[in-house]
């Protein structure tokens, strides 16, 4: 029955989030206007545009992965952590680390 969940993010700039993803993530964008799609491997993330600042309220997600420490050591030589410097086991004994983007949604790794 179900198949697949897919974040959908807002934006405030679709162009440069798709160039925050691309550039600082290594993910491959496709931008269709007030909408967008990254992808990076089996990892998908959807994006609306926000026209009123005013408006706009940032989400997060969670992505998994098989190789959190390196991930987490990729992201950190790039001073992209939030908060900085940190890396833990969380309650539900996964080992996880959070980014922000651009438009300050909070993305999530966790060990797969």
């Amino acid at each position: 029955m179900l198949h697949k969940a897919i974040p959908l993010l807002p934006a405030l700039n679709m162009r440069a989030t798709i160039d925050f993803y691309e550039t600082r993530l290594g993910f491959k964008g496709t931008n269709m206007g007030s909408y967008a799609t990254v992808k990076s491997g089996n990892a998908e993330i959807h994006f609306y545009i926000v026209i009123d600042a005013s408006k706009f309220h940032p989400g997060s997600c969670l992505v998994f992965t098989d190789d959190v420490e390196s991930l987490y050591t990729i992201f950190a030589g790039k001073d992209m952590l939030w908060p900085p410097g940190q890396i833990k086991d969380a309650k539900f004994g996964r080992r996880e680390f959070s980014i922000q983007d651009n438009n300050g949604n909070v993305i999530r790794f966790s060990k797969a």
